[in-house]
């Protein structure tokens, strides 16, 4: 069974610290989890459910999300050592606007 820890605390969106791609979203019970993709995408990507569509700017959290679900743009990170520690109050929220 895949680990799947919600990140608590962030404003209204729902964000998951994962070990592996989840089967279906624990937020919605969908299984229309895809591969998240950062940048402009192009026309047909908006069409693909393969596709996860973040957009061109990162996500302020230390980790880029590795999957998301198509159904309620809930979104999935690798736990790592690095988000463990932001989580826990020791790393760096990351700003894209610094």
């Amino acid at each position: 069974m895949a680990y799947c820890e919600e990140i608590k605390d962030y404003e209204d969106h729902k964000w998951y610290l994962i070990d592996r791609k989840p089967s279906k979203c624990p937020n919605c019970g969908n299984k229309t989890i895809a591969k998240a993709v950062l940048g402009y995408p192009l026309e047909e990507d908006w069409y693909n459910d393969k596709i996860f569509n973040i957009g061109c700017l990162p996500t302020p959290f230390p980790e880029q999300e590795k999957f998301g679900c198509n159904t309620c743009d809930s979104r999935f990170f690798k736990d790592t050592p690095n988000a463990r520690a932001y989580l826990n109050g020791e790393g760096e929220w990351y700003d894209q606007y610094d």
